[in-house]
């Protein structure tokens, strides 16, 4: 493979002619693989030239693959200057781990605002796909990619790409996960970190701070050059580039850790090829290693959902840990001790545990061991928080490679990505016919994962007068998944082949009115409930859509299993006669609040007003803005006195179609009351309102004409705008209305 340096700083770019050498671009890497896929690695402001290089160079139209290690801007602030996003036929796949507060497209949109950015995201000619990544695997081209959580103060992980037999890692913004002095870390950690490098034939690896710098930057997410020799030399690759250079070093500074990193290797008595990253080296890497690691056997593609997920606290910063973690919709299991933990036992079933190592009473060790048999999970991920002075030999001794430290003081976006990063390997879909070794390093095994799964399946009410047998014939093809918010989880007229038990979470029941578009609300289900069940009993096409509302996690049972253990218990049977009996009176209750209007077929008041809510939450969140429309048809009544209902129908069907065909497909229109309709336009700008007004108007002219209505329509129409639509739509509509009457004057 061929590697092309083009941005080699870290944090903000520092161009100037004392970093001429090294460079002073922010992080941007080129990689081609012999079958012609090209990879970017991070897009800082190096990727101006970069694209430039590349519209002269590739073929067009291009197809390229970004890799963004995390979204901090010195990663991302050169995509707005990206010569290919900007050109027709040109297809970005952009990868990176979901952030904190926004997902991957909203954190590269962010930028890209008007405030910041002429020209919007959205705006660009290419066709770019945004993809959110988790550890594991994926393919582009002929290259295998394996990602891993890094130790930052955002989500962050590596890439290592392997193709043709040469293995190139890509490890910056990477900062140790335990102070060890004299020797690389036994942490499990910085032990998955090792592995995950080892036997790469180049290694570009964060190495912004000396040794003395990185003792007053801990839990800044940066790694001293003297670390990042140790981990190669210890992962035995061929080469190590050094990377993300501090913006405060100078060519001169460069050049002298270049000359340590080189001693470092010396005094070790070791064979590695080491250099600092600098702006137009080019290498080729070669394969023939013949080291291979092991590979994950987990789509790095398959998002883990982590909220839901549940967290024991054992610490004297309960309050401090729970508001950190308090935006990743977690559940939290307080205990005062350890004795408390114990005292519930597995019926506490946490996903991870954070646990002041004061509180282990002195027998670390030991105290871990016997809470994670108590809990049944052997390898339940806990977070020790350990005081910084305890020396390194205490805190490693003979504990599990799922246990992790980290030190007090501790960073809180550092805590908060250890945590997301564990949940998200251990969090995982539970299949008894696949090995549980998914990851590298430590997950559930699959004993601990249907134990646990049994467990939750005795807590639904549903399935808690099971025998154990029959739990046991349910989990024998079963399978634990999360669902994050807009997730489908089942489509309308698929076949059945499994339902789906909510463990957490909220899930909304579809169906598509007939002769119409329009989506009708018949049910919402939550925790203890189950999805599917009518499908499997009939063994018939889907009759509904169900989205998931919020973070929803559920256990997916398989139809075979659940019909057999039907058929076999009373209990179960006569418990879901119960559950289907008042699902028809719930779905019969919400057909008729949210049936759409019978002469018009729009959407009726209360359907208008709940679909109001999910579109203005979606334009409040893109900040784009959005117009109402109210209309009113003049003088209906005497339509219908003097010339009948039948016309006075027409009339209201005229409106109503001259309305559809004005506006576009993303737009909501609803019948709010005898004669007055409402229009609701995302997306849409106060200096569009006038073009609105008058399409509407001039498509109800021509309608009338062309169906022959025997009388004129007339319309007051009233519109209002909105830079953050409000969450219900009444303030909207009084505005609306006020309009219609200046209107009128």
């Amino acid at each position: 493979m061929y590697v092309r340096f083009w941005g080699t700083r870290g944090s903000i770019a520092a161009p100037g002619p004392h970093t001429a050498r090294y460079g002073g671009n922010t992080s941007c890497v080129e990689v081609r693989a012999s079958d012609g896929t090209v990879i970017i690695l991070d897009c800082g402001t190096g990727a101006r030239e970069l694209g430039m290089h590349l519209a002269e160079t590739v073929p067009q139209p291009m197809r390229l693959h970004l890799f963004i290690g995390h979204t901090h801007w010195d990663h991302i602030q050169g995509f707005p200057f990206f010569v290919p996003a900007f050109l027709p036929g040109s297809e970005l796949n952009i990868y990176a781990p979901m952030g904190f507060q926004r997902g991957l497209e909203e954190a590269m949109a962010g930028q890209m605002e008007y405030a910041y950015f002429p020209v919007k995201l959205r705006d660009l000619r290419s066709r770019i796909h945004f993809t959110e990544l988790d550890e594991g695997f994926f393919r582009v081209g002929d290259v295998l990619v394996e990602t891993q959580y890094l130790n930052h103060t955002a989500p962050t992980v590596a890439y290592r790409m392997t193709s043709d037999g040469a293995t190139i890692a890509y490890a910056t913004d990477h900062e140790p996960f335990w102070s060890a002095p004299g020797r690389v870390s036994q942490h499990p950690g910085d032990e998955r970190h090792i592995a995950f490098l080892k036997g790469a034939n180049l290694v570009i690896h964060d190495a912004q701070y000396t040794v003395d710098e990185y003792r007053d930057k801990v839990g800044w997410g940066h790694s001293s050059l003297e670390y990042a020799v140790d981990v190669a030399l210890a992962a035995g690759v061929e080469r190590l580039v050094l990377f993300h250079h501090d913006p405060a070093h100078d060519d001169t500074i460069l050049e002298q850790m270049e000359t340590a990193a080189r001693a470092q290797v010396i005094r070790r008595g070791q064979a590695l090829d080491v250099l600092a990253a600098r702006e137009g080296l080019e290498l080729q890497v070669l394969g023939g290693s013949s080291v291979e690691p092991d590979v994950a056997e987990a789509s790095a593609l398959n998002h883990r959902q982590i909220a839901g997920g549940r967290v024991l606290v054992i610490s004297s910063n309960e309050n401090e840990i729970e508001e950190i973690l308090g935006e990743d919709g977690l559940q939290f299991l307080r205990q005062s001790d350890m004795r408390a933990a114990l005292a519930r036992g597995d019926d506490l079933l946490p996903d991870i545990a954070i646990i002041d190592r004061e509180l282990l009473d002195g027998d670390g060790d030991a105290a871990l061991t016997t809470l994670r048999e108590r809990l049944g999970r052997r390898n339940l991920p806990i977070v020790v928080l350990a005081d910084s002075t305890i020396p390194s030999d205490a805190v490693y001794r003979g504990e599990a490679s799922s246990t992790d430290y980290l030190a007090k003081p501790f960073s809180p976006p550092m805590l908060r990505a250890r945590v997301r990063a564990w949940l998200a390997r251990t969090l995982m879909v539970f299949d008894p016919t696949e090995r549980a070794t998914v990851m590298q390093g430590p997950v559930r095994s699959a004993t601990d994962s249907r134990a646990r799964c049994a467990n939750l399946l005795a807590t639904v009410p549903l399935f808690r007068h099971l025998t154990t047998e029959q739990r046991d014939l349910l989990l024998d093809s079963a399978a634990e998944q999360s669902f994050a918010p807009g997730h489908v989880l089942v489509r309308e007229n698929e076949l059945p082949d499994r339902l789906f038990v909510i463990l957490s979470g909220r899930v909304r029941v579809l169906e598509v009115a007939p002769d119409s578009s329009l989506e009708l609300i018949v049910g919402e289900l939550g925790e203890g409930q189950i999805i599917g069940e009518l499908g499997v009993l009939r063994n018939q096409p889907r009759s509904a859509t169900v989205v998931a509302v919020e973070r929803t996690h559920c256990l997916m049972l398989h139809q075979t299993e659940f019909l057999k253990v039907l058929q076999n218990s009373t209990e179960l049977a006569v418990s879901l006669l119960r559950t289907l009996a008042g699902r028809l009176y719930e779905t019969d209750r919400r057909l008729s609040r949210y049936a759409p209007d019978p002469v018009t077929g729009l959407a009726g008041r209360r359907a208008f007003h709940d679909q109001y809510r999910r579109l203005a939450a979606i334009a409040r969140r893109r900040k784009t803005g959005a117009l109402l429309l109210v209309l009113d048809v003049v003088q209906l009544r005497a339509i219908n006195d003097r010339l009948g209902y039948g016309v006075g129908d027409d009339v209201l069907r005229t409106v109503a179609d001259a309305l559809i065909e004005a506006t576009r497909t993303t737009d909501l229109i609803g019948r709010h009351g005898g004669d007055e309709f409402v229009v609701f336009l995302p997306d849409a700008g106060g200096g569009d309102a006038d073009t609105v007004v008058n399409r509407v108007l001039e498509r109800i002219a021509a309608l009338s004409i062309k169906r022959g209505i025997p009388v004129p329509i007339r319309c007051n129409v009233g519109i209002v705008y909105a830079q953050a639509p409000p969450e219900t739509a009444e303030d909207m509509l009084r505005e609306a209305d006020q309009d219609m009457l200046r209107r009128r004057q």
